[in-house]
């Protein structure tokens, strides 16, 4: 890192807070800290798509996700990301490294659906702006790349508040709440098996959809492994499912329905289609 580089680097961005610029002078400052491939700035909300404020990659595709995939996530399977979910479940803002905070099953249960990403290693910013809505900074590598070392962590860690800071007084200026589309995919996970499953079946059920393993539903839920086995059994049994794959790929599936009921557990109503 090049001291003048990242001082008037910094100086930019700072004056560029609440104009068209600030983005792209956001990414300008992170590059002279650390390299990487691709940098998102995302508008997560609970009740509506999760909305890309801004692109860099080094694909050339900058200021879009191109492609079906990348649509699928902005419009649908936000929902189940880990960043998201942080601040959905916990309403949590902070640095984070997407290996530590996602469920321990999520890399094998979600490749088939993210494979398209070939991600080395993800960083993120959370800066929760109000009760339904956080500021999300994604930062990654793909490919050939070495993951972001302990360095690179630590530096970008010291720069949570000034970037929190700074972001939210550009939201402040720019006063661009964005026209978002009504999404209600956040209702649709919260309702799915919750008629047709006990509570903790239920329970189990939103867990599995999250990638964690029977091992780490049992310590979260502070009951025990074979427990946790039988209430997997019972779901699969109620359901004509066989496995924790089949029940994400069936969740999956329902959230490329259009319209998507609201209010409803999905899960139910597919049952008695069977």
């Amino acid at each position: 890192m090049q001291l003048d580089q990242y001082s008037n680097a910094l100086i930019t961005l700072t004056q560029s807070v609440g104009t068209a610029a600030y983005y792209q002078n956001l990414k300008n400052f992170l590059a002279t800290i650390i390299t990487f491939d691709e940098l998102l700035i995302l508008q997560f909300n609970r009740a509506a798509n999760t909305r890309l404020l801004y692109r860099y990659a080094t694909d050339g595709n900058e200021d879009s996700l191109s492609g079906e995939e990348s649509w699928k996530y902005l419009t649908r399977l936000y929902v189940l990301d880990p960043f998201y979910r942080l601040f959905a479940d916990k309403n949590r803002s902070g640095f984070f490294q997407l290996s530590e905070i996602a469920p321990d099953e999520f890399a094998t249960s979600y490749s088939h659906y993210f494979n398209f990403l070939n991600v080395v290693d993800e960083l993120g910013y959370l800066f929760p702006t109000d009760n339904d809505r956080c500021f999300h900074i994604d930062i990654s590598r793909f490919g050939d790349a070495q993951p972001f070392s302990a360095a690179d962590k630590a530096l970008l860690s010291q720069l949570y508040q000034p970037l929190q800071n700074l972001s939210s007084m550009h939201l402040t200026k720019l006063d661009d709440t964005g026209i978002n589309n009504d999404s209600n995919v956040e209702n649709v996970l919260v309702n799915f098996g919750r008629e047709i499953l006990t509570k903790k079946e239920y329970q189990v059920c939103q867990l599995l959809l999250q990638g964690h393993s029977t091992k780490a539903i049992a310590a979260i839920m502070a009951i025990g492994y074979e427990t946790v086995k039988m209430h997997k059994k019972n779901i699969y049994g109620k359901t004509f499912l066989s496995s924790q794959s089949e029940l994400l790929a069936l969740f999956i599936d329902i959230l490329q329905q259009e319209p998507l009921a609201n209010d409803v557990d999905h899960l139910l109503i597919y049952v008695s289609d069977q």
